[in-house]
């Protein structure tokens, strides 16, 4: 039954990526907004920015945090939503937020779903272990349908030139373009950050492995020594013991601190009390943290992976080092922190960076000229979000009820 679902002929992809009728609404399916993760961040910059009150969108909610019971009734609850909406809502554009496992199995069906009620859709693709998933961890039928459902999506989205290759090699006939992701510019002025001995390296995201968190740890150890008063403030969760431990073996549980996933409030707070914004990944899309971290003016330690290499270039707005290069982790850090010239230099450069390309309004902008390709006509002229229209606080989550 699954392998008559997959065409036979990837080559017809290029009709079914043809619109069956021009689109008036938007129907975007994707993460709790409430909870954690890059992809939660760009949409949330995107409701935040004005999208939803421009266009006659709907967002549906596929996946929550919690149990697997938790996930799987939301999932399907979504899977209901999505057909209900699917004959209710005005000629609608299907775009699926999405990374990898069980996130593009879940919107795989929705955009089967779609491909069913002759609507065209996007596959807005997140993350950095997008090829792991394919070639390491799917079998061949799984393969053919992870090919069948970028082949017949009107149009697939990339967050880097890279992973726009990538992908073009998985299905070299989908239509690939590059949206990058985008932040709102924070309004530093007055910020002066502390030049005292009390520096912190600041670490956003899942402790994880492929994060490079252990590698920071340790290179944290060798640096503590150097730097007495210096601190570790590791934002996130994920495995929070294992760190616990690396710190420990050195006697440095005290100053390596784990304050779990930051709301915007203390993000921020992390953002202006922090000396250097360290992420030192094996994978990656277009780490939100990263280009958060930037906004703010933070000089920056990266690795070359995923879409990092467009947007940070070594000694001009922030320094690389290779994954795994713990010592060279190390480094790096204490070359920053010992020259406050080369910070302030690379976190204005980097900062610069954000503003001329990787700016909300600039995604918002390109966001909408997708949807106007499909004929989605604006309801009114989107907001410019300055620090002056910025949200202090979060926009109320989106609910399929609420947001039209």
């Amino acid at each position: 039954m699954l392998e008559s679902a997959i065409t036979s002929d990837e080559s017809r992809n290029a009709a079914a990526r043809k619109p069956a009728a021009r689109c008036r609404s938007v129907l975007m399916v994707g993460t709790d907004l409430d909870g954690m993760g890059g992809v939660r961040a760009v949409v949330r910059g995107y409701v935040d920015g004005g999208l939803f009150e421009r266009y006659d969108c709907v967002y549906v909610v596929s996946h929550r945090a919690g149990s697997a019971w938790v996930k799987i009734l939301t999932a399907a609850r979504a899977w209901i939503r999505v057909a209900s909406l699917l004959r209710k809502l005005d000629a609608p554009l299907v775009h699926v937020q999405t990374a990898s496992r069980g996130s593009f199995w879940r919107k795989s069906v929705v955009c089967f779903m779609a491909r069913a009620a002759g609507r065209p859709y996007i596959v807005h693709l997140h993350g950095g272990g997008f090829t792991r998933f394919y070639e390491k961890e799917s079998g061949p039928l799984a393969r053919r349908f992870i090919r069948s459902t970028l082949a017949h999506a009107s149009l697939v989205i990339a967050l880097s030139e890279e992973w726009r290759q990538r992908l073009l090699q998985i299905c070299p006939t989908a239509n690939v373009e590059i949206l990058h992701n985008a932040v709102a510019i924070p309004d530093t002025t007055g910020l002066q950050r502390p030049h005292t001995e009390e520096q912190t390296l600041l670490f956003l995201g899942h402790l994880l492995r492929d994060k490079g968190v252990f590698d920071l740890v340790r290179a944290f150890t060798l640096l503590a020594g150097r730097f007495p008063r210096l601190r570790l403030v590791l934002g996130g969760v994920g495995d929070i013991e294992s760190i616990q431990r690396i710190a420990a073996q050195s006697g440095l549980q005290e100053r390596v601190l784990c304050p779990g996933w930051l709301d915007p409030q203390h993000k921020s707070a992390a953002f202006a009390a922090a000396t250097l914004f360290i992420l030192p990944s094996y994978a990656e899309g277009m780490p939100m943290a990263l280009l958060e971290a930037m906004s703010w003016g933070l000089p920056v330690v990266v690795t070359p992976v995923g879409g990092i290499p467009q947007l940070v270039t070594h000694e001009v707005n922030g320094l690389v080092v290779a994954p795994g290069d713990i010592e060279g982790l190390s480094a790096a850090s204490a070359r920053l922190l010992e020259n406050r010239s080369l910070r302030e230099r690379l976190g204005a450069a980097a900062r610069t960076t954000v503003e001329t390309g990787f700016s909300l309004d600039e995604a918002l902008a390109r966001l909408s000229g997708i949807y106007n390709r499909f004929g989605i006509q604006a309801r009114a002229p989107a907001r410019t979000l300055t620090p002056e229209t910025a949200p202090a606080t979060p926009a109320p989550t989106p609910t399929a009820g609420e947001i039209r």
